[in-house]
């Protein structure tokens, strides 16, 4: 098989373009979001709606707390250059690199033809961005990898780390799909402590996302319980509630169920940890390891 193709959609030119007074939701639309219109189409989300201030890709791309042209240009003035500052837009594809290698060395060729990496400047007002030390991803649709940045001095050394979790949900999702209807929490905790772990294995514990919570002994007892309780719960609203916690299940219209922020994420870490030592796995192979499997070794809710 050919070398996977990695491709970086040029989003600095978009912002560049935005800089000079050409950049508007048009461009937004067909130049830095249609490249991976695949992945919108996947998600049911229209270039362009049929309606005025009707759903499309830039109110979809607003939702996950990208900024786009409705925002303040000033943003864009005031955080491109701590973005191209941190090097992802030189060290991305040493990463994903990096990460096919990881798999490969481990016999599996990841089916897909390319990878496309699109970077992103966050948006400042947006509560997805502040919730997370301003920044985020999504690699839910394999061959597709968002990231999304307010640049401060707590993300711009962790990109690469977050470049690297996402990739990971590229891989798991070409091993075991699931569809946002009907996940489960159990199948949701370790997908993300598989994405964070992976991470951890490529750019060190002291790099790892703000979304793994340090919890007391107690706490966590607490959250092994609710989850363990829970684990088998579908759908992503319900889902929700165990991975973000109480306070982001309410902002969302969700049900709380009694848990900190991001349990989910903190209790699907150390459930991949302990899967790893007792079954002696690598990540990378842990990754490509039915869920069913994880849980059963991992001895995590016995």
């Amino acid at each position: 098989m050919e070398k996977l193709k990695i491709n970086l959609i040029n989003s600095l030119d978009f912002y560049d373009k935005c800089f000079l007074g050409n950049g508007n939701e048009n461009s937004f639309r067909y130049e830095l979001m249609q490249p991976m219109k695949t992945m919108w189409d996947y998600l049911n989300v229209p270039l362009k709606a049929t309606q005025s201030n009707g759903y499309d890709i830039v109110m979809a791309s607003e939702m996950l707390g990208i900024w786009t042209p409705r925002k303040s240009i000033q943003q864009v003035k005031d955080n491109l250059p701590e973005l191209i500052e941190s090097g992802i837009f030189e060290e991305y594809q040493e990463v994903i690199s990096k990460g096919i290698d990881e798999f490969e060395k481990r016999g599996y060729s990841i089916p897909l033809e390319e990878i496309y990496v699109n970077i992103l400047l966050g948006d400042e007002d947006s509560q997805e961005m502040k919730v997370n030390k301003g920044y985020s991803g999504f690699g839910g649709i394999p061959g597709y990898i968002m990231l999304m940045i307010v640049p401060n001095d707590f993300n711009k050394k962790r990109l690469k780390s977050a470049l690297a979790h996402e990739f990971n949900h590229n891989v798991r999702f070409t091993f075991e799909p699931f569809n946002h209807g009907d996940v489960t929490v159990e199948e949701y905790i370790v997908l993300e402590g598989l994405a964070e772990c992976f991470a951890e294995e490529m750019y060190g514990k002291e790099l790892i996302g703000p979304w793994i919570a340090d919890f007391d002994k107690e706490e966590m007892e607490y959250s092994i319980e609710v989850i363990k309780e829970g684990r088998m719960a579908k759908g992503f609203g319900e889902v929700s509630a165990y991975m973000f916690g109480d306070d982001v299940a309410k902002k969302r219209g969700y049900s709380p169920v009694g848990l900190s922020a991001n349990a989910g994420y903190t209790i699907g870490y150390h459930l991949i940890k302990q899967y790893l030592v007792n079954s002696n796995k690598s990540i990378a192979e842990a990754t490509l390891t039915p869920t069913e499997e994880i849980i059963r070794v991992s001895k995590f809710f016995d």
